[in-house]
């Protein structure tokens, strides 16, 4: 099994500090990295060093403000339309392995900790939540790889639960979509608690973690990561083929179905027919959206999860009230 790093603050120490989670306890790791990409290298690299870190009194979890493991000097891309559902639900087909592999790029500085809340920002009426797992380099990749299932643990170094929050009503923007400003918004990717460094044997677990969310209480996405259309190994050649990549960088992989935005006629006839005045199209959209659906409003509660079907991985829990920015 591999290590749950998580980054908190205590009481007694109020500055970020990296730790281990074991068994609700967490142990002090005393290690100058100022990164996550910096601690991963130790681990990877200097593993005696990283264990010999580990200190042997801990303090339960409970006790503890926990922050993004992830540090914001890094690369972030994700993935859109990877899950058959979510796809349908968007209005494309479903059958896709064929298709283009969506990616965008999305901002480091909307990364905030497990347990923040989520601004709404001002204008934004369309508010929607993405469970994603996203994977973290242990390499750079600085040019055209063929990443398979029989080396791709050479790539990817550990897992972590993050939530693409989306404001739908800005990604449709302008006529040729602003998805970036749309998912790039101060606190628009909850991530943690947990970076789950990964050890032999725990690559495999990449196609059975489930994801599941709850919206007030109400399971709203529930979905194994066995249906990945474009998978892990595809995406990090795809991605490789036009860009460099580098140790801590981070790929979110898709969200599943459930997320509150979706098709309908009103909402193609919106982008359509106003495709070229931004104002009129916007008007339309967001009145289409509304008008099938309720978005995320000042009060509501998030509660995020991301366990491997046996339970040898736990990339723990998010908890995310929404406010307005």
């Amino acid at each position: 099994m591999g290590i749950s790093v998580v980054k908190f603050t205590s009481s007694e120490n109020t500055n970020p500090t990296w730790g281990v989670l074991k068994d609700d306890q967490v142990y002090q790791l005393n290690i100058d990295a100022k990164d996550h990409g910096q601690l991963m290298n130790i681990y990877f690299n200097e593993r005696a060093l990283f264990d010999a870190a580990i200190e042997t009194k801990g303090t339960h979890k409970s006790e503890l403000e926990f922050y993004s493991p992830l540090s914001t000097n890094i690369q972030m891309f994700a993935q859109g339309l990877n899950y058959a559902d979510h796809r349908a639900e968007s209005g494309l087909v479903v059958d896709a392995e064929e298709e283009e592999n969506l990616m965008f790029a999305k901002a480091p500085s909307s990364l905030c900790g497990p347990n923040d809340t989520i601004l709404r920002p001002e204008g934004c009426e369309l508010l929607d939540y993405e469970i994603e797992l996203g994977l973290v380099l242990k390499t750079d990749i600085h040019g055209p790889v063929k990443v398979t299932d029989n080396n791709v643990a050479d790539y990817i170094g550990a897992y972590i639960l993050c939530n693409d929050v989306s404001a739908r009503d800005f990604m449709f923007g302008a006529p040729m979509l602003q998805w970036y400003k749309g998912k790039s918004q101060r606190t628009f990717c909850p991530a943690g608690p947990i970076l789950y460094l990964l050890e032999d044997g725990d690559i495999e677990q990449m196609y059975s973690l489930q994801l599941t969310l709850k919206m007030n209480g109400t399971v709203k996405q529930d979905a194994s990561t066995d249906l990945l259309i474009h998978k892990p190994p595809k995406t990090l050649t795809d991605i490789s083929q036009f860009s460099n990549m580098n140790m801590g960088d981070c790929i979110l992989t898709g969200t599943p179905g459930g997320v509150i935005g979706g098709s309908s006629l009103k909402t193609g006839l919106a982008i359509l027919m106003n495709f070229k005045n931004d104002k009129k199209r916007r008007a339309k959209f967001i009145a289409a959206q509304k008008a099938r659906a309720t978005f995320l409003q000042p009060g509501d509660f998030l509660e995020l999860e991301i366990k491997s079907h046996d339970g040898s991985i736990n990339l723990g829990t998010q908890r995310n009230m929404i406010a307005e920015a």
